[in-house]
């Protein structure tokens, strides 16, 4: 049974995942019915991406038409709850890209919302899917390189707003829309990696900057302790290296330290991973392997895939066919938002410590981008 999927904000996301839904209309995994966006030039560039039956400026396109199984949600942050509690008030699938919500509380409301709802739900943590963090997952998981001690995380990313970037749309660096700058837009998926790999936070120090005067932030760094004692620093940049984006994420163990760098492009330039321990070579496993290998897991046969968008939209639509709840969840982005949360908690305080919050939903349920499973940190 292939899926009907309804495609809600088509801006730059919205037309990466355009891209992926796509391959998997090619793949007969999907249907593509509507596109929605108040804006017709961008309808018509994710129109090019991937060929939807209908396009339409009114969100209720989506929702009502019967041949749509599941929505994806790819707006602005401040559009996500109203357009959320449509499609899960209509009793469909819904994935959500991040951030969920401009602020906390309303996260958590509209998480408790689709809980209750029961539908399958799925949020847009792309980097769960991408080999080398699920590699590091099984190193963490496995324990043979010994505890993980702490970990060094730094993104930095081009400003993603048209001041910056000719053309680009600019709702990023406004607050009413954005909710938060480089902390919020960018590093909530980092910070969900740092979830999934170490369990919960628990306490966060930060501080942040706004350079640019965007009234966001456009630096932070923040100190971060989660429950089984990891101990690791974030620093996370918007700039103006126009054309630049990574993640580098340094986890040391007791018995080694591992170095892995990779985004949200497949076989991006930057990607790499280094394993260092005592008495042996640093260890560069082949990333082409690598990523073969987790594909073959997958089962995905394509050898043109772009983006990790793809897999995460797959193992969606797949949730949706089977019936079964979606990985990485709503619980999931309950708690990467509470550490962000946090971290904007602390620096309004001048970086005195900030409590994270306590969920009773497992942070880890191991099943996302084929990562093994283990015992919540």
């Amino acid at each position: 049974m292939t899926v009907g999927v309804g495609l809600v904000g088509c801006g730059s996301i919205g037309q990466i995942h355009a891209v992926g839904l796509a391959q998997l209309v090619e793949d007969g995994e999907i249907q593509a019915v509507v596109a929605v966006d108040p804006s017709p030039e961008a309808r018509a560039a994710a129109n090019r991406n991937c060929h939807f039956g209908e396009l339409s400026s009114e969100l209720d396109a989506a929702i009502s038409h019967p041949d749509v199984q599941a929505v994806v949600v790819a707006g602005p942050t401040v559009t996500h709850p109203e357009a959320v509690r449509a499609v899960i008030g209509s009793g469909k699938a819904v994935l959500c890209e991040k951030p969920l919500a401009t602020g906390f509380g309303e996260v958590e409301r509209l998480v408790a919302d689709v809980e209750a709802s029961g539908v399958v739900a799925q949020v847009g943590f792309h980097s769960r899917f991408n080999p080398l963090f699920v590699r590091l997952r099984q190193l963490v998981d496995s324990g043979e390189l010994g505890a993980p001690l702490g970990y060094v995380l730094r993104e930095d990313q081009f400003w993603p707003t048209g001041s910056v970037v000719a053309g680009h749309s600019s709702w990023r660096s406004d607050p009413q829309q954005a909710g938060g700058g480089a902390l919020l837009e960018h590093t909530i998926h980092g910070c969900d990696l740092l979830v999934h790999l170490f369990g919960p936070a628990t306490s966060v120090s930060a501080r942040t900057r706004s350079v640019f005067g965007f009234g966001v932030e456009d630096i932070a760094t923040a100190q971060v302790e989660h429950a089984d004692g990891t101990i690791g620093t974030i620093t996370t940049v918007f700039n103006g290296v126009v054309g630049r984006e990574e993640r580098r994420l340094e986890v040391f163990f007791e018995r080694a330290t591992v170095e892995t760098t990779g985004d949200f492009i497949i076989g991006a330039p930057e990607d790499s991973m280094a394993i260092h321990q005592p008495g042996s070579p640093v260890e560069r496993p082949d990333l082409d392997k690598l990523r073969r290998s987790h594909f073959a897991v997958a089962g995905v046969v394509r050898t043109d895939v772009l983006f990790y968008q793809y897999l995460a939209d797959r193992s969606f639509v797949r949730a949706v066919r089977a019936g079964r709840p979606a990985s990485p969840g709503f619980a999931d982005a309950w708690h990467a938002h509470a550490l962000v949360d946090a971290a904007y908690r602390s620096a309004s305080a001048e970086g005195m410590p900030a409590v994270v919050p306590k969920k009773s939903s497992p942070a880890r349920d191991g099943t996302a981008g084929g990562a093994s499973a283990g015992t919540p940190r």
